[in-house]
């Protein structure tokens, strides 16, 4: 799980335009993030914006230049998303967790501004079918 984990936290991190949907009790802990990144990226000039939803996942979009399209970046819980979707299918609660923890590491590795501090394949293009098959196979 651990490589999808990176991927959504990285995309978070380095993505402009978010739009962040996610249930309420999880609303102060992306408000703290968003602190942690503008204090470790000081050049930054948009943050996600944070939406509360009466849903049991939380959804990371990007809005795209047409105000009414969005690019569906990830999911983090149990109901799985198009196969496109950085999908962490863990219960919300452990899915926000492992992503909070990885993007406090990010950040104090000094992601996204620097080189190779994503972690291990970082700069290769995601493939979420590979993952999701490749966990699937190996539960």
């Amino acid at each position: 799980m651990w490589p999808a984990v990176r991927e959504a936290a990285r995309r978070i991190l380095r993505e402009d335009s978010l739009i962040i949907r996610t249930p309420v009790r999880f609303v102060e802990d992306f408000d703290r993030l968003i602190l942690l990144m503008g204090d470790a990226q000081p050049s930054r000039l948009s943050f996600p914006s944070v939406i509360e939803v009466n849903a049991p996942f939380i959804d990371v979009e990007q809005h795209n230049e047409a105000p009414t399209e969005s690019t569906h970046l990830a999911r983090l819980g149990p109901k799985e998303p198009a196969v496109d979707v950085c999908w962490i299918p863990l219960d919300t609660d452990d899915a926000w967790a492992a992503i909070f923890e990885a993007c406090e590491d990010l950040l104090e590795a000094g992601y996204p501004g620097c080189v190779g501090c994503g972690g291990p394949n970082s700069e290769l293009p995601w493939d979420e079918k590979k993952f999701r098959q490749s966990w699937s196979s190996g539960r």
